[in-house]
């Protein structure tokens, strides 16, 4: 889901309440969406904090007035100081507060640029996201690791995409729920899979929207650099039956952060490791299965509804699952169940190059109607049976580079550390 400005219900970034009062994020208003599972409205309280109606505010003046008494000075001994840089104290915050802590750990190392074509400026160019390894007090170094990069297709290939977009309108009527509900969160389909529920996993619903927090935040400037028209820019019969956002097409918004949360889940879902011979169930790939195929389904039906190419929801997908990944290894920084540990952070770096989104005929002409196929990506495999996940290269345009050198001590955020252990403690069979 991506933040929309033509209408309320688009708008749908309200969503995501937990990060209420800092203004710049205050489309994440009061873990709003969150409230919307199924009428839960409990996590709507979260936005700017709690209000008093002004007769309460009214009888608590008159009440401290009555009983209060004569002024007792206190003592500067009299209170212990709270541990400073301590994530104890995150404990006695809420969901709304440390959700802009969070935003700080993942924003504040997340570095961007913008690389043009060298020959032709023209020419679609590569807009390439990075981690920040930040100087430590009293130095001066610092660098950006590789995380993704993304280039877009030519006017060709959108041109030849769109056949698709109009062949997908077919499923409108069939689909037209799905779309509507998932102008929001994709929490509200993933819960569907695993088990949660604000009352009983509400660490894992903080988890996954800060999550969903990255993956916006990284989207955005890609959309904005790589600037890629809409379908409806470029047929009248397309018709879209939502509102189309004013934001580039890609990455699609939905697809980045549906893949995002998904590879995030599985991996919390995977992270207790259960004494033998009992197993974690897990990690049985059936379950890596459903939630990469919701999160594909999510994707889809964006080009279905016409604000799409399928092009799109591919670019979406390598970068959510990319930042799925570092965003877990900013979490922990340790191996996790059924996935390889990452010694070195981050592993790999990986490339989309658009303007190979093609296929080549048998006469040599280049078609560029592919259609997205989320498989393409990810492997889901069978941890259980000592087959890891795995974020796969078969396709020409996708490309993973191995990264060495890298800083390990600069991976792990405490803060996200602490999350990540109060959300995989909801998780443990008891």
């Amino acid at each position: 889901m991506a933040i929309e400005s033509n209408q309320s219900q688009q708008g749908a970034f309200g969503a995501f309440g937990a990060f209420g009062t800092s203004g710049a994020f205050g489309a994440f208003g009061a873990f709003g969406a969150f409230g919307a599972f199924s009428g839960t409205g409990a996590f709507g309280a979260f936005g700017g904090g709690p209000v008093d109606p002004p007769l309460v505010s009214a009888a608590l003046i008159t009440s401290r007035d009555g009983i209060a008494g004569s002024w007792i000075p206190v003592s500067g001994s009299a209170v212990d100081p709270s541990g400073q840089e301590d994530v104890e104290y995150l404990e006695r915050l809420s969901p709304a507060v440390r959700g802009s802590i969070f935003a700080l750990e993942l924003g504040s190392r997340i570095g961007f640029g913008f690389e043009p074509d060298a020959a032709d400026a023209t020419k679609p160019g590569w807009a390439r996201v990075y981690h920040l390894e930040a100087a430590l007090p009293g130095s001066t170094d610092a660098k950006y690791v590789p995380l993704v990069a993304v280039k877009r297709p030519t006017q060709k290939i959108f041109a030849q995409q769109l056949d698709l977009v109009a062949n997908y309108a077919d499923l409108r009527q069939d689909r037209m729920g799905e779309i509507l509900s998932q102008l929001g969160t994709p929490t509200e389909f993933l819960r569907a899979i695993a088990f949660i529920e604000p009352a009983r996993t509400p660490y894992t619903i903080e988890l996954l929207a800060t999550a969903h927090w990255l993956a916006n935040f990284v989207e955005m400037r890609l959309k904005y650099a790589l600037a890629c028209k809409r379908p409806i820019e470029y047929s009248p019969q397309i018709q879209p039956m939502i509102w189309t956002p004013t934001h580039g097409a890609l990455p699609s918004g939905h697809s980045t952060e549906a893949f995002t949360m998904a590879r995030v889940l599985w991996l919390l879902l995977r992270a207790n490791k259960v004494d033998p011979p009992k197993e974690n169930p897990y990690d049985q790939g059936l379950w890596g299965e459903m939630l990469m195929r919701v999160a594909a389904r999510i994707a889809i039906n964006r080009t279905v509804a016409g604000v799409h190419f399928p092009v799109d929801s591919a670019v979406g997908a390598v970068l959510g699952l990319t930042l799925g990944r570092y965003f877990v290894d900013r979490c922990t920084f340790v191996e996790t169940a059924g996935d390889p540990a990452n010694f070195e952070f981050p592993k790999a770096s990986w490339e989309f190059d658009g303007t190979k989104y093609f296929r080549t005929m048998d006469d040599g002409t280049e078609v560029g109607d592919i259609d997205f196929d989320w498989r393409a990506y990810y492997d889901p495999r069978d941890p259980a049976n000592g087959q890891n996940p795995e974020q796969k290269t078969s396709a020409d345009w996708v490309t993973r580079t191995a990264l060495t050198g890298v800083d390990q001590t600069q991976a792990m955020s405490k803060p996200l550390h602490w999350l990540w252990g109060k959300a995989a403690d909801e998780w443990k069979d008891f």
